[in-house]
């Protein structure tokens, strides 16, 4: 959910809180109620700026309802994978397969010890980030070039999903050694 959304949500549920606290009011004391009805119908209902405030209050909480109402309908199946179209029918791939898939691909390169992937999607293609731990005697730039070109090639080539980039960040070099205390 957006930060929009969010902010509505909030503006709502204290819009509601406010209400709710009237009508636990109008249980303790009923004569609140009949004073409230007889201003509405005496003051804001025959005042024509008044009930048109009103009514625009009461659409604005309508509508409001309906979203959030729907928002919760919302399916979010299509976050995790994307959906490829062919003559045949569709094909739908998750971000965890193209994860596995550059996982497999950088792993294979020599002087790479460790690997994690992350993807990003967009509408109909995806973002790669590879964090990778190194051996000491590699030549980063050269490894680093080498992991996008093989990663970007194995997404593509093997669910035809088109690779927007590739980042690689080298968090550590492999020391391969634990010290010994003596």
């Amino acid at each position: 959910m957006n930060i929009f959304f969010r902010v509505l949500l909030a503006v709502y549920a204290f819009c509601l809180t406010i209400l709710s606290l009237i009508s636990m009011m109008f249980v303790f004391k009923p004569d609140i109620f009949k004073w409230m009805s007889n201003y509405l119908v005496n003051n804001v209902l025959y005042s024509r700026n008044e009930s048109i405030a009103m009514f625009i209050i009461s659409f604005i909480f309508f509508s409001l309802s309906l979203t959030f109402l729907m928002s919760g309908f919302k399916s979010d199946k299509d976050k995790k994978g994307l959906s490829k179209h062919t003559n045949i029918g569709e094909i739908k791939i998750s971000l965890d397969t193209l994860e596995s898939i550059a996982l497999a691909a950088s792993r294979k390169l020599n002087g790479v010890r460790e690997t994690k992937a992350n993807l990003f999607k967009f509408e109909d293609s995806v973002s790669v980030m590879i964090r990778a731990v190194v051996m000491p005697d590699i030549n980063i730039p050269l490894l680093s070039e080498d992991i996008q070109v093989k990663v970007k090639k194995a997404i593509e080539d093997s669910s035809g999903i088109r690779v927007n980039d590739v980042k690689v960040v080298v968090e550590n070099i492999y020391t391969g050694y634990k010290s010994r205390v003596e």
